[in-house]
Order: structure tokens, then sequence, then C-alpha cells
């Protein structure tokens, strides 16, 4: 029996999708790689969801049913939804995504669980303004640990609506706890996507945490404007699409909470300038130049990456190309039979862990549902 909804009334619930744009697929193609993924992610985790790891993906199988247009009783969704409101927050991307997924579903029911995110988040951002999972790094690999974050406000003082008092978020965790701590690029950009989504809530954050962000990510922009993946305190060699991209957006989403001009600013200027010269929808762009990356694609997070600062920026071209289009087109056309998807071209590593192929597809329904509410609202 299919546990997703039935192509009609998905149409009702998705954006309202750029889908004939020149060279992009048709609207019922789409719609059908949505739904066959879809249907994939419930099937594969019809049996419950692993919660244990930092790359633990409960909380990204979640956001993106809902996009997706899963209905919310769902028995594969409900569990998911269950799961990620009782889960320890432990890990950036997890806590970051458990926001962006709560504020998607209901700002105001889940309102103190987002200013308990919130709290995390910002206790957690390290001395520099960025964030790791966190941990410290060991050689390559990095151990991670858990820190203790009390939750700001209880069910009862959250309560209230749109119309509620802001809930206002202050530091309290003792900086010296986080020296020696190294972060990320990557979690650094989930962060603020994070944090970005718990202020539907009426959740307010320390202007500190954006601005110590925005210096952290200008610092790290190399000289040709793009990003890498700076790592522990160092700077990569050479950067690609889908740090570019997200260096883009998350300053972005800093300068708009600073209330500065975002899209005239010198960092977001020369990100998209060297996205206009080297961007192409079938290949993380760059990739090969970094020297923390091991030599893989990651191009189902490359689209989605650039789905998120197409949406945040409100461009719908780089350069001449039509980003979704062409994006949809590739991931159409990348699509498994299954309905997953599982790019593997350039991974060296001898078995892909499972997390993976389920991160694809969450990516990939990403992108084609333009999951990323812009700036504007609208």
């Amino acid at each position: 029996m299919a546990r997703y909804l039935l192509l009609a009334p998905l149409l009702l619930l998705l954006p309202a999708l750029p889908l004939e744009a020149k060279g992009g697929p048709g609207a019922k193609e789409v719609q059908q790689a949505i739904t066959s993924g879809a249907a994939w992610l419930t099937k594969t985790h019809a049996k419950g969801f692993e919660t244990e790891r930092k790359h633990s993906v409960p909380e990204l199988v979640v956001l993106t049913l809902n996009h997706a247009g899963v209905s919310r009783k769902d028995p594969v969704f409900k569990d998911g939804l269950a799961t990620i409101v009782a889960c320890e927050l432990e890990y950036t991307y997890r806590v970051a995504t458990l926001a962006m997924t709560l504020s998607r579903l209901n700002p105001y029911k889940y309102r103190a669980r987002l200013a308990h995110c919130a709290q995390w988040l910002v206790d957690t951002q390290l001395p520099g303004g960025d964030w790791g999972y966190p941990g410290t790094v060991q050689g390559r690999s990095q151990a991670t640990r858990s820190i203790k974050v009390k939750a700001p406000v209880t069910e009862k003082q959250a309560a209230g609506g749109p119309k509620a008092e802001p809930i206002v978020i202050t530091r309290k965790s003792d900086v010296k706890k986080l020296e020696g701590e190294d972060g990320d690029f990557s979690n650094t950009q989930f962060a603020l996507l994070g944090l970005r989504a718990c202020q539907d809530a009426r959740i307010d954050l320390p202007a500190a945490v954006w601005e110590k962000a925005l210096a952290y990510m200008a610092d790290q922009q190399l000289e040709d404007g793009s990003w890498g993946y700076p790592h522990a305190g160092d700077r990569d060699e050479g950067g690609y699409a889908s740090s570019t991209a997200a260096g883009a957006a998350g300053c972005a989403i800093c300068l708009k909470n600073l209330k500065k001009s975002y899209k005239s600013h010198s960092t977001v200027k020369r990100a998209l300038a060297w996205l206009k010269k080297r961007w192409t929808p079938g290949k993380n762009a760059g990739i090969e130049d970094s020297v923390f990356i091991p030599p893989s694609t990651w191009q189902t997070y490359h689209l989605y990456a650039v789905e998120r600062a197409g949406r945040i920026l409100g461009f719908k071209k780089i350069g001449k190309r039509d980003w979704y289009a062409e994006g949809a087109r590739w991931l159409l056309n990348a699509q498994k039979g299954d309905g997953s998807w599982n790019v593997t071209e350039g991974d060296t590593t001898a078995s892909r862990p499972p997390y993976l192929q389920t991160a694809d597809t969450c990516f990939a329904i990403l992108f084609l549902t333009l999951a990323t509410p812009p700036l504007t609202g609208k």
C-alpha cells in the first residue's frame, strides 16, 4: 500500500515550481520523481530511525517528507516526528535541521523546542564565529562530544501564538568550555539555516551571533570569491560550487539579520561572480581543488546548496543558465529505478554508508520542491 499522496492532491501542497523552463522537465515528470523518492524514504525507514550518530538523518527525512507532500498521518512520518521531538540535542547538523523541520510544520506549536534549538546553537558557536559538531579534530577525523544546554523556556512560557512576546536568547554557556574545539564550514552553514528557522517563532537572537558568523565567513572566502571547506581554523586551498553557494546564502542570512543590504555586499557579489564563471549542473565545480574534501562529487548536496542560494538571494539564473531547470533535469536523469538517488561517481570509499543514499534522496527532493523559503518571505 502506498504511503504517499496521490499525484493530484500532491500538486496542491507543493510550491509553484518553474517546471516548464526551457531545458527543464515537465511538471508531471518532476512530481513523479518527488513521489517516487518519498515512497523510497518511507519504505526505507518503515522499521524506525537510527538516532545515535552525528550523521543520523531522522530530522532530514521528516523535513523532506513534509516538503514532498506526505501526509502527517503517515506512520513513518508520525514515527519520525515523534523521534525528533524527543531526541537529545547533540549535533549541529541535526539541531539545525530539527529547527528547520519544526518551523516548517508549526513554529508556534513547537516554539519551546525551537527556543531550545536556538539556545543550543547560540551556546555552541565557537569563539571564531563558526560551529563544529561539536568536537575536536584528531588527524583527519572529528571526535564528537555532547554539550548539554538547558532549554530557555518551558512549554507554558512559550505558548501564545504569533502575537506572543518574543523569546530573547542570550548566550549562557561558558566560552572556555569550547576552547580547543574546532569548527567547519558545513556545520556553520547549517547552523545559520537553523537559527534563521527559529526566528519564525519570534525567537530573538543576539546580534553578536550574526556578526561573528559573518566575520568568519568573510575571512574564509578565497581571493577569487569562492569558498572551499575551512576546517579546524585552516583555509581550504581551493573553492568549489556547493561551498560557494552555501557561503553566499549564509552571508545573506547574517546580513539580513544585521539589517544590511545583502545583494550588494561584496562577499555575496564575489561569490555569485565565481558561480557565474564556473557553475554547471552536472558537477560540483572545483571540488577536486579542495585539500580537505575527498574526491567525491557530493552532487545532490551541491544542487541543494544552489537551491538555497537561489531562493535566499532571489535569483533564477546563474549567468544565462536556469539553475532549477538544468538541475532538475540532471536529477531526474540520475534517479534510480527504486525512486532513490545514490550518486557514487567519484566516491573512492570501498563501501558507501547507507545514510548517504538517504541524504542524497532528501537533498534531491528538497531541490525539486524548492524547499528553502526566500528571505523576503514571499
